[in-house]
């Protein structure tokens, strides 16, 4: 893993016209979570808004990386997934298994970032449909390289 490379705050989400397709829950995402990266450490967090909540997570993926992030659910069955401050060799793991075990189809993955939504950017990213990490990654990266040209 490259830790010079540009980290971003990461977003995954659903198509926006299929906004519950992934039927999330907190229960569901965390058990395969967990199946998955069984270091997970998760915790149920209250939030002020309309007093819902969001799922706390840390995982560790590749060489030791611990990957920060959280799981909302803004209206039911719709998750957004965030990783937090992550390299794209970082994130990649996560959007691998999100697309691969968590979400009921590869095409069911777009992603943003932070950066993005500052600038008003509103791209809908997809994730590969196939490929590895390292596909995974490049998209990412050339997500952020987008996001820091404009």
């Amino acid at each position: 893993m490259n830790n010079n490379e540009n980290r971003a705050t990461l977003l995954f989400y659903p198509p926006v016209d299929n906004a519950n397709s992934w039927h999330m829950t907190f229960e569901r995402f965390e058990a395969a979570l967990k199946r998955h990266f069984p270091d997970a450490a998760t915790q149920m967090i209250p939030t002020m808004f309309r007093g819902g909540t969001y799922l706390d997570f840390e995982v560790t993926v590749g060489q030791g990386a611990d990957v920060q992030g959280m799981a909302t659910i803004p209206v039911e069955e719709c998750g957004c997934i965030t990783l937090i401050g992550v390299s794209p060799d970082e994130a990649a793991p996560v959007a691998k298994w999100l697309r691969d075990n968590f979400s009921p189809s590869p095409e069911l993955i777009r992603f943003s970032s932070e950066g993005a939504m500052e600038i008003g950017d509103e791209t809908h990213w997809e994730l590969p449909t196939a490929g590895g990490e390292e596909e995974i990654a490049e998209d990412l990266r050339a997500h952020i390289a987008y996001v820091e040209s404009v």
